[in-house]
C-alpha cells in the first residue's frame, strides 16, 4: 500500500509528464505567424510561413494582403534566394479570384537545399509593406528541401524516444524518494539501484533514438552533409539537447556503477551517496524540463 508521500511523488510525476508533453506538443504545432492587422495601418496582412518543401514539387508560399483606406493592392511580389547567395529572385504573386489571397511558387529544389525569402506588397495609395517587416535586412523565413521518410522508421524512433521518457519519468520518482522519502539504508540502496536500471534502459532508449535513428531519419530526409549537428549549441536544438542530456546521464550511471547489480551484502564504496544521486536526477529532470519548454519555431524561424 504506498504511503501519502508515495502517492504525492505520483502525483507530482504525472504534473511534469503532463507538462513535458504540452512543451512538446505547444511547440510542434504552434506555428510562427507574420501578423499586422492593426487599422491605424495602411496595409494590414498575414503569413504563416511552412518551413519544409518536397523534392520535386515546387513550394507555394501563400498569404494574405489588404489595405485599411481606400486603396487597393496592386502589386505583390515574392523575393527569394538560395541561403548565401547575395541577390534576390523576385516573382510576382498572384491574386487569387477576388479574394485578399496571393500565392506564389518557389521551383523545386535538390534535397537539403535551403531557400530564404520575404514578400513586398505596394496599394493605389503608394504605401508598401515588407513580410516580415524590415525585410531583407531582419531574421527572413526559410524553406528546407526534403525527401519523404518511411513512415516505419519515423514511428521506431518516436517510441524510443517515448519509452526514454517513460524510464526517465520512473528514475525521477525513485529520486523523490531518494530526496525526500526519509528511508533507511537498506531501503535506500535498493531504491537507488531501481533509479540506477530506470535510468539505464532510458538512456539507451534516448541513444538509439536520439542518435543513429535521428541521424538517419534527417540524413535520409535533408542529406547526409546536415545528418547531425549537435555542435555548437544551436545548429541543431534536437541534436543538441539528445546529446547533453545523454552525456549528463551517462556520467551519472558511470559515477555510479556499483548499482548496476544491486546486492544487500556487497561491500563497495560509492563515489557519492544514493541521495546525491537523488538530487542528481532532480537536476536533470529540470534540465530535460527547460529543454523542451524552448520554443522550436522561434529558435528556427
Amino acid at each position: 500500500m504506498p504511503t501519502n508521500r508515495q502517492a504525492i511523488f505520483v502525483a507530482l510525476i504525472v504534473i511534469i509528464a503532463g507538462l513535458i508533453f504540452l512543451f512538446g506538443f505547444h511547440n510542434s504545432v504552434s506555428p510562427l505567424v507574420y501578423r499586422k492587422a492593426d487599422p491605424t495601418e495602411a496595409i494590414g496582412y498575414i503569413h504563416q510561413p511552412v518551413k519544409y518543401g518536397n523534392v520535386g514539387q515546387g513550394h507555394l508560399i501563400s498569404a494574405s494582403i489588404w489595405s485599411y483606406r481606400n486603396a487597393l493592392i496592386v502589386r505583390a511580389e515574392l523575393h527569394y534566394r538560395l541561403k548565401g547567395d547575395p541577390a534576390f529572385q523576385g516573382k510576382m504573386m498572384e491574386r487569387v479570384g477576388s479574394s485578399v489571397y496571393y500565392v506564389a511558387e518557389i521551383p523545386s529544389q535538390a534535397k537539403g537545399e535551403v531557400f530564404e525569402y520575404y514578400i513586398t506588397a505596394i496599394d493605389s495609395g503608394g504605401a508598401s509593406v515588407a513580410i516580415p517587416e524590415n525585410a531583407p535586412e531582419t531574421h527572413l523565413p526559410t524553406v528546407h528541401w526534403k525527401s519523404q521518410m518511411n513512415l516505419w522508421i519515423v514511428l521506431l524512433q518516436l517510441v524510443m524516444l517515448f519509452g526514454a521518457g517513460i524510464y526517465l519519468l520512473h528514475a525521477l520518482y525513485y529520486a523523490l524518494l531518494l530526496v525526500f522519502g526519509g528511508m533507511g539504508d537498506l531501503a535506500q540502496k535498493a531504491t537507488a539501484s531501481r533509479a540506477h536500471a530506470a535510468m539505464r534502459w532510458g538512456w539507451l532508449a534516448l541513444l538509439i533514438g536520439g542518435v543513429p535513428l535521428a541521424i538517419y531519419i534527417t540524413g535520409a530526409s535533408f542529406g547526409w552533409q546536415d545528418a547531425w549537428g549537435p555542435w555548437p549549441f544551436g545548429h541543431s536544438l534536437n541534436d543538441s539537447r539528445s546529446l547533453y542530456l545523454l552525456l549528463y546521464f551517462g556520467i551519472i550511471l558511470l559515477l555510479r556503477w556499483d548499482l548496476f547489480r544491486f546486492t544487500p551484502t556487497a561491500l563497495r564504496e560509492p563515489r557519492f551517496s544514493n541521495r546525491i544521486l537523488g538530487w542528481l536526477i532532480l537536476l536533470g529532470s529540470l534540465l530535460t524540463l527547460l529543454s523542451y519548454a524552448v520554443p522550436y519555431t522561434r529558435v528556427y524561424r
